[in-house]
């Protein structure tokens, strides 16, 4: 399913256990996402986009074939408050890993905005990468207001 945001089109993908991709994408890379969930998620987003504050935590993510550090990290970077930030150092201390592999995790996550990389910066308040998106993240930083 190619749902409509101000950023352009993302793409949401499901299974059974939960949403398998949520990325943003110009073509549809799969069946269509129907169904209950995708429609909760459509909501989720449309809210977020028009100013609410949704913690997408009642969203259940499909985290089959993940390591479970990598499962770790992504629950709790989807518990950064909206309009908050934290550190790939303060991450990576509190959860045994090296700031390098919470950095790869985090442009490998699957999970567009449902694990908001985006709140993950430096120590020292540069942005860091973000897949190549760098512009993306920034703008998301400022429309939640966390810069």
């Amino acid at each position: 399913m190619l749902l409509a945001t101000p950023l352009g089109p993302l793409w949401l993908a499901l299974s059974p256990l939960g949403v398998v991709r949520l990325e943003p994408a110009l073509f549809p890379r799969g069946p269509e996402a129907q169904g209950p969930l995708a429609e909760r998620v459509r909501e989720a987003l449309a809210a977020y986009f028009a100013g609410g504050r949704p913690d997408f935590l009642d969203i259940p993510l499909d985290y089959t074939g993940l390591s479970p550090s990598r499962v770790r990290l992504y629950e709790r970077v989807r518990r950064i408050p909206y309009g908050k930030t934290t550190s790939y150092g303060a991450l990576a201390r509190e959860l045994g890993l090296s700031p390098r592999a919470v950095g790869a995790a985090l442009r490998a996550t699957p999970f567009f905005l449902l694990v908001p990389a985006h709140r993950v910066i430096h120590q020292d308040g540069r942005l860091g990468g973000f897949a190549g998106q760098e512009g993306l993240k920034l703008w998301l930083l400022r429309f939640e207001g966390a810069l």
